[in-house]
């Protein structure tokens, strides 16, 4: 049996405990269904359709979603990094398939979580059910905002808003994954860098 306050679990504890869960009984039954899962860069964690049956918390490394057409067209979804939850909002929900990809960009490492763990405790602890609520309400919200970006801001307002919220992204995907991300291609992105860094 791991202890919970292996260093192997820190990432995992704090996480955890960022939305609510601090019952150190819950968080020790956690730790012992928990697996720490290595993935290399470009490995894939979900396929579209699939079913999954974990969600994660990332240790280190990151993680993007992504649609991908038949003719090969890639539309990057949304990125997650260290400390973060990521896995299918719709498998939570709803037991339902996966509706995009899963791909570790960089060498990842996560801690998988049962769904079954989540489901089954939510009738036990109350911490289990404001874990699942909170999850569900922030990929909601992060859904919405994006949405809204893409459909209402030109492509500099698009940029400006990941140089305020996700500037970290920057140093960690190639351009062109980052022009997918904000919905432009990498020469009209390569562009607005430029002219902002000019009027600097």
């Amino acid at each position: 049996m791991a202890n919970v306050r292996d260093p192997l679990y820190q990432v995992l504890w704090n996480t955890l405990e960022s939305y609510g869960v601090n019952d150190p009984k819950l968080l020790q039954m956690i730790v012992d269904e928990t697996t720490v899962q290595q993935f290399k860069a470009e490995e894939i964690l979900i396929h579209i359709g699939d079913r999954p049956q974990r969600f994660y918390v990332i240790r280190s490394g990151l993680i993007r979603y992504y649609y991908a057409t038949e003719s090969g067209k890639v539309w990057n979804k949304v990125f997650f990094r260290e400390g973060q939850f990521s896995g299918s909002l719709n498998a939570l929900i709803t037991d339902g398939p996966c509706r995009y990809n899963v791909e570790a960009i960089e060498a990842t490492q996560v801690y998988a979580i049962p769904l079954d763990l989540i489901e089954r405790d939510i009738g036990l602890h109350q911490q289990m059910q404001q874990l699942k609520v909170r999850l569900t309400e922030e990929m909601f919200l992060r859904n919405e905002a994006r949405e809204a970006l893409l459909l209402t801001c030109n492509a500099e307002a698009r940029y400006q808003w990941l140089l305020n919220n996700e500037e970290w992204l920057l140093s960690r995907i190639p351009q062109y994954q980052l022009a997918s991300y904000l919905g432009m291609d990498a020469v009209s992105l390569s562009r607005i860098k430029k002219k902002l860094s000019r009027e600097q």
